[in-house]
């Protein structure tokens, strides 16, 4: 396990929770599950909290294909469309880039948390998972990331 990873069992969030499960249900006997196994209808109270990543060249690039609207309006910015590696993560950039590469690596859920902070001082506790998708399931090729935020405190 990666230093910045934890376990499933400490996961708090009820929404990473019900994330999983869908995941794991979908994979069945397999390793990962397809993205066409996902249908939004089967999951409206997760769409606002997703986070869907195209990778290529063997996770080299991660490029965001979708954002949820609850990410959009907690970070102010909608990354739909960029790359990964090209977005202003501050100090925690290396954290966020290894974790969301090691599911390619590892074909398997990462789960993680931070902290972050709001232009308007609020700061909020972050619980992320991230799990693999591929279409041959063998070979990742997508990324359906979920986050969950709390607000911890004011300053």
């Amino acid at each position: 396990m990666n230093i910045d990873e934890k376990p499933f069992a400490r996961v708090k969030s009820p929404l990473l929770r019900k994330a999983f499960a869908l995941w794991d249900g979908k994979r069945g006997t397999h390793l990962m599950p397809r993205r066409e196994d996902f249908d939004p209808v089967e999951m409206p109270r997760l769409l606002s909290s997703i986070i869907l990543v195209d990778v290529e060249d063997g996770g080299a690039r991660l490029r965001i294909r979708l954002v949820g609207t609850k990410i959009v309006e907690m970070y102010g910015s909608d990354y739909t469309g960029m790359y990964m590696d090209e977005i202003d993560f501050g100090d925690v950039r290396e954290k966020v880039l290894t974790e969301y590469r090691l599911p390619v690596l590892e074909k398997r859920p990462v789960f993680s948390d931070h902290e972050f902070r709001k232009l308007n001082n609020y700061h909020h506790t972050i619980e992320r998972a991230i799990f693999p998708l591929s279409d041959d399931r063998v070979i990742v090729d997508k990324l359906i990331a979920f986050l969950d935020f709390e607000r911890v405190r004011s300053m």
